[in-house]
């Protein structure tokens, strides 16, 4: 693996992480399987929009 993909995958990694971060810090939902489904859906709308 090259370093430029090393960067992009820890880049993407701090953007998952954030947008849980954030999610977490202005929900009410407890159930952690709810915040999975949620960050998961955020972040499939972001490659979504990358891809296009």
């Amino acid at each position: 693996m090259s370093n430029e993909e090393k960067i992009e995958i820890a880049e993407q990694r701090i953007i998952e992480l954030k947008t849980l971060i954030n999610h977490w810090k202005t929900s009410n939902i407890s159930s952690r399987k709810s915040t999975l489904d949620f960050v998961e859906a955020i972040l499939s709308e972001r490659q979504s929009s990358k891809a296009a």
